[in-house]
């Protein structure tokens, strides 16, 4: 197990640069429930999934395993974890030897969720770590159940301060820009601010705010663009972006509706 904090393990396993990571914690720590910053870089799209939970494995040295080539699950296992325990949990019990189950499992240091395993199938639980997607594509295949996932949403809750804007902001364009996203949408509604990403033609909601962040960050996007803070009409302008070794000019329209503002960013295609 690593001794050095787990973003700059990070840096150094180049999953993410400096600049992120200094970013990252700015947003971190503008967010009323804490929330650990590996996940985050996850959410954001800064670093996939398989990525991120390989990196997992080595930094807590627990073994990694791709279920993507597991092709079978005895019986006899997959009976001694009830589906709904496996989908709560969202683990995979993939094999049993004497009294030693290994369970497969995205978070390894849930010791919660082991206790419980050891509680309900009265074996030892050895970890291993998987992507959470492929733990819950496994659940499906091997418990051969069907159920409707429903798309992954982050609602994150942050306080109200201006210093969160121009971070998220940030995280956004990060996130659009490597994921060759077009447009972000950033919409105004009775109660909350949806954020939504437009790729290959498709418009996808991607994460919900409180609505009192939507002022910081209007204000922050409209004076990084020279528009004027207070317009009945629509508006649009630009700002120049710069992070590490990427450089590009944004696009950006302002369009009163009736619930409010929306605010669309437009980003160039990663070459």
């Amino acid at each position: 197990m690593h001794t050095k904090p787990i973003g700059q393990s990070m840096v150094a396993a180049n999953l993410i640069n400096k600049y992120q990571l200094d970013e990252l914690l700015s947003y971190q720590k503008n967010l009323d429930e804490w929330t650990p910053l590996g996940r985050l870089t996850v959410e954001l799209g800064l670093v996939n999934e398989e990525e991120f939970t390989e990196f997992l494995a080595s930094y807590f040295d627990v073994p990694y395993l791709d279920l993507e080539n597991f092709f079978s699950v005895h019986e006899d296992v997959l009976n001694l974890v009830p589906q709904s325990i496996a989908r709560r949990l969202n683990i995979m019990p993939v094999l049993k030897k004497d009294d030693t189950l290994t369970v497969a499992m995205s978070d390894p240091l849930d010791l919660t969720a082991v206790n419980d395993l050891e509680t309900i199938t009265r074996c030892r639980i050895k970890r291993v770590v998987s992507p959470p997607g492929q733990i819950r594509q496994s659940i499906r295949l091997f418990y051969n159940c069907q159920y409707e996932e429903p798309p992954v949403v982050y609602e994150r809750k942050i306080r109200e301060d201006r210093q969160s804007a121009p971070a998220l902001i940030r995280m956004l364009v990060e996130k659009a820009y490597k994921n060759d996203v077009k447009n972000v949408h950033i919409q105004q509604e009775k109660n909350r601010i949806e954020i939504l990403f437009r790729a290959a033609g498709r418009l996808e909601k991607v994460a919900s705010y409180p609505k009192t962040i939507m002022e910081p960050l209007s204000k922050f996007i409209k004076r990084s663009a020279c528009l004027k803070e207070i317009s009945e009409a629509p508006q649009s302008g630009s700002f120049k972006y710069a992070s590490g070794s990427i450089a590009f000019e944004i696009g950006i329209s302002v369009l009163p509706t009736v619930t409010g503002e929306r605010i669309v960013l437009e980003v160039p295609k990663a070459v």
